[in-house]
């Protein structure tokens, strides 16, 4: 009886195959990931933009904020304010500024404006509210 040596060309074919069978799914996923970490980056741009952009109508005065929801028109949770957002062009950031009394939108002036910071056309916004207090 001879002894089997190695591996037979039929065996090593079928090897072959097994693995280029397993490395079609491999590849297929590494394409995906590379494209959806691109989608993140961009996601995390247009964050960091808006945040950016609340922090800057933040550090106003209080009394800059309040005088732009006296503005024609303002007050208002769909009044953009001109003065605040960005410059008309694309991707524009909006802010959007309203009196608040803590519930609802008010015409009183109790001491507190909600800002709203998005990007014109819908997407991704951000809210906070600003006191004359703190």
């Amino acid at each position: 009886m001879r002894r089997q040596l190695g591996f037979a060309y039929v065996e090593a074919l079928v090897a072959t195959v097994l693995v280029l069978l397993a490395l079609v799914p491999m590849l297929d996923t590494l394409a995906n990931a590379t494209l959806n970490s691109q989608a993140l980056a961009d996601a995390a741009t247009r964050d960091a933009r808006l945040r950016t952009k609340t922090e800057e109508v933040l550090s106003l005065p209080f009394a800059v904020l309040n005088a732009e929801t006296y503005v024609a028109g303002a007050n208002t949770p769909s009044a953009v304010s001109a003065a605040l957002s960005d410059p008309v062009g694309t991707p524009r950031r909006i802010v959007i500024v309203y009196r608040w009394d803590g519930s609802a939108l008010t015409a009183g002036d109790v001491g507190l404006v909600r800002v709203r910071v998005a990007w014109e056309g819908g997407g991704l916004g951000l809210e906070v509210l600003r006191s004359k207090w703190f």
